[in-house]
């Protein structure tokens, strides 16, 4: 995760930084990924990833409390991979203006 903050230009991004504002996190047994829901069950781009593959999302919360979950799938496109809009900083930001 520290390689993709410092390839993205991130500073304080460890989730235990109270400066931080982007979060990285990794989940490699998909453990977060099945709490949240967010198991990819389309059986076409499984193989990506190390057990499941995620589903593309983003999710805002204040104080423990997640208030705006968009998340990017689609027919023909249930990765999120060609169309992530949803999970992009402007549509969240809008979101959270809303929320």
């Amino acid at each position: 995760m520290m390689a993709w903050a410092k390839d993205q230009g991130i500073e304080n991004w460890e989730i235990t930084e109270s400066d931080g504002f982007v979060s990285f996190v990794s989940d490699p047994k998909s453990d977060l990924t099945s709490a949240c829901g967010m198991t990819m069950t389309h059986p076409g781009p499984l193989s990506v990833g190390l057990f499941e593959r995620c589903k593309r999302f983003a999710f805002y919360a204040e104080k423990g409390t997640v208030k705006v979950v968009n998340v990017s799938e689609y027919e023909g496109d249930p990765a999120g991979d060609d169309y992530p809009e949803l999970t992009l900083p402007a549509s969240m930001i809008e979101a959270i203006k809303k929320a």
